[in-house]
């Protein structure tokens, strides 16, 4: 908005994050087919909801997540849908992923351990 000459050559973003256990990972993908916001966040919300990766991904939905939102999330990775970005080739994307460092990581070996010994514990939600 700032350089309309720039639009859509362009895309930048800024990310302070200054508490030790909130962390974001910025991923950022070439696909082979073209795709669309809706198109990722709808096939993402399907594998957080269904399938394998549901203890994987949490699939969040708000407007302004922030990293002291995370502190005490025990899932291995939290899935921005609002930060989403796909540019206009619509084959170039740009996924934001929260997971706290520390919590989270330390359940997640806890879980690989219960995975390793085939203990399970049933989850009613």
């Amino acid at each position: 908005k700032a350089l309309p000459s720039l639009e859509g050559k362009l895309t930048s973003n800024a990310i302070r994050v200054p508490v030790p256990n909130g962390s974001l990972a910025i991923l950022n993908l070439e696909l082979d087919k073209k795709t669309s916001i809706n198109g990722v966040n709808t096939i993402l919300k399907k594998y957080a909801l269904e399938g394998d990766l549901v203890e994987q991904i949490k699939y969040e939905l708000s407007d302004e997540l922030v990293s002291s939102d995370i502190v005490g999330s025990s899932a291995p990775s939290i899935y921005d849908s609002k930060a989403t970005i796909v540019r206009k080739d619509g084959k170039n994307i740009v996924l934001y992923i929260w997971y706290d460092n520390e919590y989270g990581y330390s359940h997640q070996v806890v879980r690989l351990a219960k995975h390793i010994a085939k203990v399970r514990r049933f989850t009613y939600y």
